[in-house]
C-alpha cells in the first residue's frame, strides 16, 4: 500500500512537474556570473525554488530579464526537491551554472547531473552548452567557440565578487546571493534585479 502510494505521488509530480513555473528569480540566491563582452549583459546562475541553479540573463541596467535554462520544470529535479524534503536519499539532480560568454556573444554553460545517496554526492555528467542570450538555438559547445577571456575577480575569499563596466561606467557585485549595481563615483548600492 504504502509503495503504491510513493508511486501515486511521484506520478502527480511528474505531471505538475511540466507546467511552467514562476519566470522571476525573485528572491533566489545568485551563485555567479559574468559580464557581456560587450558590457552591454550580465548572465548569471541563480537558485530556483526547487533547489537546483539555472542561468539567466539580464542588461546592466536591470531590463530585459530572460531565463534561458528551465531545468526548475525537470521531472527529475522535482523528484529531487520531493526527495530532499523528507530527507531521503538516492536521487538525481540537474543543474547549470558557470555561464561565460563567448566572442561572438553566445552564453556558455555547464549542464551538471549529480547523485545524491547516502554515501554523499557523486558527479556523474558534465556537459557543456552554448546558446544565444534570448535562449535561442541551444547547442553542444564546439572546440571552435572561444571564450571571452573576461572573469569576476577576487583575489582574497570571493565572499564578494565583483566587476565592471568601463563603457556604462558601472560596477557589478555579487555579495550575499544578491547582484548590486554602483555608478562610477557614487558609494550607493542598487539591486540589478528587482
Amino acid at each position: 500500500m504504502l509503495r503504491t502510494k510513493i508511486w501515486f505521488v511521484i506520478l502527480c509530480m511528474l505531471i505538475g512537474g511540466c507546467t511552467q513555473g514562476r519566470d522571476s528569480p525573485g528572491t533566489a540566491k545568485v551563485v555567479d556570473f559574468e559580464l557581456s563582452p560587450d558590457e552591454n549583459k550580465v548572465a548569471f546562475s541563480a537558485t530556483t525554488p526547487t533547489g537546483n541553479t539555472d542561468i539567466w540573463v539580464v542588461d546592466i541596467d536591470g531590463k530585459n530579464l530572460r531565463k534561458i535554462t528551465h531545468k526548475d520544470r525537470s521531472p527529475t529535479n522535482k523528484i529531487a526537491r520531493f526527495f530532499r524534503k523528507r530527507k531521503w536519499r538516492n536521487f538525481f539532480k540537474i543543474d547549470v551554472h558557470s555561464p561565460s560568454w563567448t566572442t561572438d556573444g553566445r552564453i556558455v554553460f555547464c549542464e551538471e547531473i549529480t547523485r545524491h545517496h547516502a554515501h554523499g554526492i557523486n558527479s556523474l555528467a558534465l556537459r557543456y552548452w552554448t546558446t544565444k542570450p534570448d535562449g535561442s538555438d541551444k547547442s553542444i559547445k564546439k572546440d571552435t567557440d572561444k571564450i571571452s577571456a573576461r572573469r569576476p575577480f577576487d583575489p582574497i575569499n570571493r565572499a564578494i565578487i565583483s566587476d565592471q563596466s568601463g563603457k556604462n561606467k558601472k560596477r557589478i557585485i555579487l555579495k550575499d546571493g544578491i547582484l548590486w549595481i554602483q555608478d562610477y563615483g557614487k558609494s550607493n548600492l542598487k539591486k540589478l534585479i528587482q
